[in-house]
C-alpha cells in the first residue's frame, strides 16, 4: 500500500511538474505576441484545463462558440484591407477554436457511443454547399485571386459554424441554452456600445473588433459599432437577434428572467438606434410585425400571453424614439451628404456588371476591382470617387456569383424561411416562439438586405440562427414522429 501510494506521488509530481513547464513555455511564447494572436493562443491553451472543471463539456462549449462570434478576436495569416465587401482578412478566430472543440468532442462520440447523434438536414445543408461551391468556381475568373480566396474561406469557415452547431443543438434543453447565449451577446454588444457613447470615442478594443470612426461618415453623426467594426454590421447583428429577447420574454416563467429580457430589450434597442442605420430600424419594425402575425396565428399561443411582450416592446420602441428623437429626425431628414443619392449610381453600376457577367459574375469578393468600368449613366458619372460595392445584398451577389451564386443563395433563404413557418405553427409554444423570433430576424436581415451590402454567405451570425433554427425544426419533427409512434 505504502509503495502504491509512493508511486502514484511520484506520477501526480511528475505531472504537475510537465504541465508547470508547459505553462511556463506557453507563456513565454506567447509574451511577445500581438495582442490578437496572444489571447487566441492563450484561450487556446488554457481550454485543455478549464475542461476537468467543467461538468458538461459539450454545452459548455456550445455556448462558448456562440458568445464569441461578436468579437473580433483573430490571428490572421492573410489580410488586404480595401473597399470589398466581403472578407478582408483569413486567419483562425477565438470561435473557430471553440467549434473545433466542438468538433473533436463530437467525433470522440461517433467514434465511442453506440448511437451517436448525426444530423445533415439536406434541405439547408445542399443549397449552403452549393452557395459555397458557386462562390468557389467564380475563383476562376476573379481577376483578384487573392480577394476570392479570402472570403471563400470565411464561407467555409462559417457553413462549418452551421453544420457543428446544427449536431450539437440537439433538444429543448440545448435550444434553450443557444437562445439566452445569443442574448447575452447583444446585451454585450449593448454594454460596449453604451460605454462607447458615454466616452465619446472609442475604448480602445481594436484587439476585440472595435474600429476608428468611418472616415467618409457623417463627423455630425457620431454612430456607435460595438466590437462589430461598424455601426451598420452592428445594426444587422442587432435586428437579427433582438426578436429573441421578445420570445424568451414569452418563453421564461420567472420574474427576474423575464425582467433581465426587457432590460436586453431596451438596452438593444437604444443601440439599434445609436447605429444611425435606416436600414436596421426598418428592418426591425418587419420583424416585431412578423413576430406579432405568426404569434397570433398559432392557436397554441395564447392571445392573452403575447398582450404583455407587444405593449412592453412597442413601449420600449416609443420611449427609446422620444428620448432619440433628435438623432431619428436628423438621420431621416437631415443631410446625408449623398449617401441616399448616391445608391442610384451604385444600382445602374450594379445592373450593368450583372447584363456584362450574368452566369458566373465578376468572381467572388472582385466586385469593387473592375466596378468603375462599368460607370457608363450621366447620373453615375458625377460620382467619380464612389469606392464601395453597391449596397444591395442581391444585385452584390448576383454581380460577383452570377446567377449561379445568386439562385444558390436565394435557394437557401427560401428553405431557411420555409422550415420556421413550418415550425412556427408548431403544437410546442417553446419551439413555435423560438422560430417565430428567427423568422422575425431573417426576415429583417432580408428587407436590410435591399440597402446593404453583406450578403449571408460569409456572416457567422447568420449562419448561426440557421443552426438553430434547424435544430429547432428538427425537434419539432421528432417530437411529432414519437407522439404518433
Amino acid at each position: 500500500m505504502i509503495s502504491l501510494n509512493r508511486h502514484t506521488k511520484s506520477v501526480q509530481f511528475l505531472l504537475f511538474l510537465l504541465i508547470g513547464a508547459f505553462i511556463g513555455i506557453a507563456v513565454a511564447v506567447v509574451a511577445d505576441l500581438p495582442n490578437e494572436a496572444f489571447f487566441v493562443v492563450t484561450v487556446g491553451l488554457a481550454f485543455p484545463f478549464v475542461t476537468f472543471w467543467v461538468k458538461d463539456l459539450r454545452r459548455f462549449t456550445l455556448a462558448a462558440a456562440l458568445f464569441t462570434i461578436p468579437i473580433s478576436l483573430d490571428v490572421n495569416f492573410m489580410h488586404s484591407f480595401e473597399f470589398q465587401a466581403g472578407a478582408s482578412t483569413a486567419g483562425v478566430s477565438i470561435t473557430d477554436i471553440f467549434i473545433l472543440g466542438l468538433l473533436f468532442i463530437w467525433l470522440i462520440e461517433m467514434s465511442t457511443n453506440d448511437e451517436p447523434y448525426a444530423v445533415f438536414f439536406s434541405r439547408i445543408t445542399i443549397p449552403a454547399i452549393l452557395y459555397i461551391e458557386a462562390a468557389a468556381l467564380s475563383m476562376l475568373w476573379a481577376p483578384r485571386i487573392d480577394l476570392a480566396f479570402m472570403e471563400v474561406f470565411r464561407m467555409i469557415k462559417v457553413f462549418m459554424l452551421f453544420f457543428i452547431l446544427l449536431n450539437n443543438i440537439r433538444d429543448q434543453r440545448d435550444i434553450r441554452l443557444a437562445m439566452w447565449v445569443l442574448i447575452s451577446t447583444v446585451a454585450l454588444e449593448s454594454i460596449v456600445a453604451g460605454l462607447q457613447i458615454l466616452k465619446g470615442g472609442r475604448l480602445g478594443l481594436a484587439f476585440l473588433g472595435e474600429a476608428p470612426p468611418d472616415p467618409d461618415g457623417n463627423a455630425s453623426l457620431w454612430r456607435v459599432m460595438g466590437t462589430l467594426g461598424h455601426p451598420n454590421k452592428l445594426a444587422t447583428f442587432l435586428e437579427l437577434l433582438l426578436p429573441l429577447t421578445m420570445g424568451a420574454f414569452l418563453i421564461e416563467k420567472k420574474l427576474w428572467l423575464k425582467m433581465t429580457t426587457v432590460g436586453i430589450l431596451g438596452l438593444g434597442l437604444i443601440t439599434l438606434i445609436m447605429t444611425g442605420c435606416r436600414g436596421a430600424w426598418i428592418g426591425f419594425v418587419v420583424a416585431f410585425l412578423i413576430f406579432v402575425v405568426f404569434s397570433l396565428r398559432n392557436r397554441h399561443i395564447k392571445a392573452k400571453r403575447l398582450l404583455k411582450p407587444v405593449v412592453l416592446a412597442l413601449l420600449l420602441m416609443t420611449m427609446v424614439a422620444v428620448a432619440f428623437s433628435d438623432m431619428l429626425t436628423e438621420r431621416v431628414f437631415g443631410d446625408d451628404y449623398g449617401s441616399a443619392e448616391s445608391r442610384i449610381p451604385m444600382y445602374q453600376i450594379a445592373i450593368n456588371v450583372i447584363a456584362a457577367n450574368p452566369i458566373g459574375g465578376v468572381g467572388i469578393n472582385n466586385y469593387q476591382v473592375n466596378m468603375r468600368e462599368y460607370n457608363d449613366s450621366v447620373r453615375a458619372m458625377r460620382y467619380t470617387t464612389i469606392p464601395r460595392p453597391v449596397h444591395n445584398m442581391y444585385l452584390l451577389v448576383a454581380g460577383e456569383t452570377g446567377f449561379i451564386g445568386f439562385t444558390a443563395m436565394i435557394v437557401m433563404l427560401i428553405s431557411l424561411i420555409n422550415l420556421l413557418v413550418k415550425t412556427a405553427s408548431s403544437s410546442s409554444s417553446f419551439l413555435a416562439i423560438i422560430s417565430i423570433c428567427i423568422l422575425g430576424g431573417v426576415c429583417a436581415f432580408c428587407v436590410h438586405g435591399l440597402v446593404d451590402k453583406h450578403p449571408p454567405g460569409g456572416y457567422a451570425p447568420f449562419y448561426a440562427m440557421m443552426a438553430l433554427a434547424s435544430s429547432a425544426f428538427i425537434v419539432n419533427r421528432r417530437r411529432h414522429a414519437s407522439f404518433y409512434s
